[in-house]
């Protein structure tokens, strides 16, 4: 069987440090915004057939409800680790952990089109035999859909404390960009930096968002999935996105509003704190909508987002 010799993986454990809320506070300007806006909204969770129609021996593969932007792998193997590696056109490779005997919900944040899949299994050390692949033609009902369901980066349900905590923060918030602000000032107000656990964080955690909360404390891959989790679970879409500036990895969370569109890098961390950026839109002669404050908009390149 063909091995795979070596997956690499980005650790979000390397934060930085954190400044004073006093130096970090934006105001946010809602102005702008058009339209009305309730939380009332039901979360959407993904659902999983009784007996997948696809996979082998090794690996049970759900593709049924793809058009609303996710598949469900469970590897059925008797090795301890499994990955799986998606990839659409010439986009980055994304890289999964798939643990045994459990569904895990992958997204397919990369929009429509024709998407290449490979599983594999751990043999020995670092090395992996390939164990099933196939190619899905993905055609989304809603290109948002990918960024309001949970999947393994960003996991909550209806009965989450994380989502109950973000009906209570938006209640009465009238538009998106007020809601946005009510749960990133939650979280600059409640949730420290835990640099122990950014030096000793391994490779492959995923976040727990109702225990970050319950402990008050996280590195910036907990901050960003418990601000997702929470965006996305009173209907606003939200991208978790990762990448750099210049050589500086970073990660960052951009959202669509009703009547503006997407609002990228709306919420920003730059390695040392997390910042809201001042929602004032500068609509430009390609349809697209930006970011203008005070100074210069940071310019990122994304590899991911979930």
């Amino acid at each position: 069987m063909a091995l795979l010799l070596l997956f690499a993986l980005l650790s979000l454990g390397s934060c930085g440090k954190k400044i004073p809320p006093s130096q970090r506070e934006t105001e946010v300007k809602l102005e702008d915004q058009a339209g009305a806006w309730s939380n009332d909204f039901d979360i959407l969770l993904p659902q999983v057939s009784e007996d997948p129609a696809e996979g082998n021996e090794y690996i049970s593969f759900d593709s049924a409800h793809a058009e609303d932007g996710y598949i469900c792998v469970r590897y059925l193997g008797d090795s301890e680790k499994a990955k799986l590696q998606l990839f659409k056109d010439t986009s980055i490779t994304y890289t999964y952990n798939i643990p045994p005997n459990e569904d895990t919900i992958i997204p397919l944040s990369l929009g429509s089109g024709l998407y290449s899949m490979t599983i594999y299994e751990n043999i020995q050390s670092n090395e992996y035999a390939m164990i099933y692949a196939q190619d899905l033609e993905v055609s989304l009902k809603d290109e948002l859909s990918p960024f309001l369901y949970p999947n393994q980066y960003v996991r909550f349900t209806d009965k989450s404390d994380t989502t109950a905590l973000a009906r209570q923060l938006t209640d009465g918030c009238t538009n998106e960009l007020d809601a946005v602000a009510k749960v990133y000032d939650y979280m600059i107000k409640n949730i420290t930096y835990d640099y122990n656990k950014a030096e000793n964080v391994q490779p492959g955690y995923l976040p727990d968002v109702d225990e970050i909360l319950r402990i008050k404390t996280g590195i910036c891959f907990d901050y960003s999935a418990v601000m997702t989790a929470m965006l996305r679970s009173v209907g606003i879409p939200t991208r978790m996105e990762i990448g750099y500036s210049g050589d500086a990895y970073h990660a960052w969370l951009s959202v669509y509003v009703k009547d503006i569109g997407w609002i990228n890098d709306i919420i920003q961390f730059d390695g040392n704190v997390w910042t809201l950026m001042d929602p004032t839109f500068d609509a430009n002669a390609d349809g697209n909508t930006s970011l203008i404050g005070s100074g210069k908009k940071t310019e990122y390149t994304m590899m991911y987002n979930y």
